[in-house]
């Protein structure tokens, strides 16, 4: 299996389609989607029927393109920020909803403490939000949805229908 994150890719040939910052390529390989990227598109004015060689990263659905060559002959290089390989390794390990998309780390058996401090019975694992943790609990036979802080202190308390 080749690795199509780094794997260089040429092609040529006619723009057949243009959708937003991709384009869809006619070339000797048969028909592919290219990607500029929505900065890399700037200022680049493609239209069905104009020639161009690019030079780019095989993705398995499109080419993200790095170098395009316009029938005029310039050439446009394109640089795609590069990947943040502490977010990869945080999916992998399912710690993707306590550090990416920007929300503060934060530790959920410090939600679990809390409820339990202020009596709660808790019963399974907090499930994170953005801003806080909900767990489940009963206190005084009644079972509730208890909402944690991030911190640590209870936000409220919701009573469930018995």
């Amino acid at each position: 299996m080749t690795d199509t994150q780094t794997e260089p890719f040429d092609a040529a040939g006619t723009v057949w389609a243009v959708f937003g910052h991709r384009f869809a390529l006619d070339g000797a390989g048969g028909r592919i989607l290219a990607d500029l990227g929505p900065k890399g598109a700037a200022g680049i004015v493609l239209a069905a029927g104009d020639r161009v060689s690019l030079r780019g990263t095989r993705k398995p659905s499109e080419i993200k393109v790095t170098r395009l060559t316009l029938a005029d002959g310039s050439t446009r290089t394109i640089d795609w920020p590069e990947k943040d390989a502490s977010k990869k390794d945080a999916r992998k390990t399912g710690a993707a909803k306590t550090e990416g998309h920007g929300h503060p780390v934060a530790d959920p058996a410090l939600a679990v403490r809390a409820a339990e401090a202020a009596g709660y019975a808790v019963a399974g694992a907090p499930e994170r939000k953005p801003r806080h943790f909900e767990l489940q609990g009963a206190k005084d036979g009644v079972r509730h949805t208890v909402h944690v802080a991030l911190d640590g202190p209870i936000r409220k308390a919701v009573a469930l229908a018995a």
